[in-house]
């Protein structure tokens, strides 16, 4: 080989072992920078993502909540109303009353993802003796023949039966929202009202000194089958008017008319008729009608009830109502 070939192959060579690169080395620096960099923005993350939960979700929901009160209270009257307008226009009439139908809401709306719709329980009881709610009244007249008689729970002076929604909400005040004896009542934690009172209507025709009290009076009797729904969504509550009918009766000498109401919302009836009564139509507590409640105490303090009893005196005349409404509650599918 000649010298100038060995020279070459050893160039090659040398030039081949320099042309090989050597292995990055890991740069410590740089990977703790993108660890605390993804770290941080969990943290950022996190914490807004606390923020919108404890926040704005309750905020949110509480008003979602709320919405949903004020929505069942407008059909809770609606309800109201339209029976009332069937038997004022049915009575003592030869016309067939119109159903009536009305969508009740069960549930407030929920947020995707965060918090799910708050649900409700509807429960339908129907009238039955000695079951509460009751409404009862009393009044002494004399019939057209001029015989003394008397209207009584045991003949046409009794009727019953109730709607309630209970909504147990979760950031909102829990409610009850009944209807009852013909009213609407809403009842929570911090007390209980009646929203929509019944008909029902006291004046005096006479005088001061010598009161002639006419008294007007609707009693709604609920019949239908027992039921209790829970869950979302809506259901229908179809109101159907079987009967109602009108009578005046009349006592010249004047008469006592009793009230004796049973319910678990003794207290929402007890401040109704005190404020619709007192400093009216020439009356005033134990100065033309008594009132007085009681409480029955249980030892399941769920169910403690309340007899509420109204006497109003001198009564010369009561314009009576009675109704037999057939409550029905079924699916919407919406």
């Amino acid at each position: 080989m000649s010298p100038q070939h060995a020279s070459y192959c050893a160039d090659s060579t040398d030039s081949t072992g320099d042309r090989i690169k050597k292995s990055p080395r890991w740069d410590n620096d740089e990977g703790v920078a993108s660890t605390i960099g993804t770290i941080m923005s969990l943290l950022v993350f996190l914490t807004a993502f606390g923020m919108f939960t404890n926040q704005f979700v309750p905020v949110w929901m509480s008003d979602n909540e709320s919405s949903h009160m004020s929505t069942v209270i407008q059909q809770f009257t609606t309800l109201k109303s339209s029976v009332d307008i069937g038997i004022s226009y049915n009575s003592n009439s030869r016309i067939a009353p119109t159903p009536v139908f009305v969508p009740i809401t069960l549930s407030s709306a929920g947020i995707p993802v965060f918090a799910a719709p708050t649900a409700g329980i509807l429960q339908y009881i129907p009238e039955a003796m000695n079951q509460r709610p009751m409404f009862n009244i009393t009044y002494s007249y004399i019939s057209s023949t001029g015989t003394p008689n008397t209207l009584s729970p045991s003949n046409d002076g009794h009727s019953g039966g109730s709607l309630d929604l209970y909504c147990p909400n979760r950031y909102f005040v829990e409610q009850h929202l009944v209807y009852e004896s013909g009213a609407v009542i809403l009842n929570q934690s911090d007390g209980e009202f009646i929203i929509a009172g019944p008909q029902f209507s006291v004046r005096n025709i006479g005088t001061a000194s010598s009161p002639q009290i006419v008294v007007m009076l609707t009693q709604i009797s609920l019949q239908g089958l027992n039921k209790i729904i829970g869950g979302t969504g809506s259901k229908g509550v179809t109101a159907d008017l079987l009967y109602a009918d009108t009578t005046a009766y009349e006592n010249s000498a004047g008469s006592q008319v009793t009230i004796n109401i049973t319910s678990n919302h003794g207290y929402a009836w007890y401040q109704y008729f005190l404020s619709s009564l007192n400093g009216t139509a020439d009356m005033t507590k134990d100065h033309g009608f008594t009132l007085m409640k009681i409480l029955h105490s249980l030892p399941d303090k769920m169910n403690n009830y309340y007899t509420v009893t109204l006497k109003i005196d001198h009564v010369y005349i009561l314009d009576y109502t009675h109704a037999t409404v057939k409550l029905s509650v079924g699916e919407l599918g919406i």
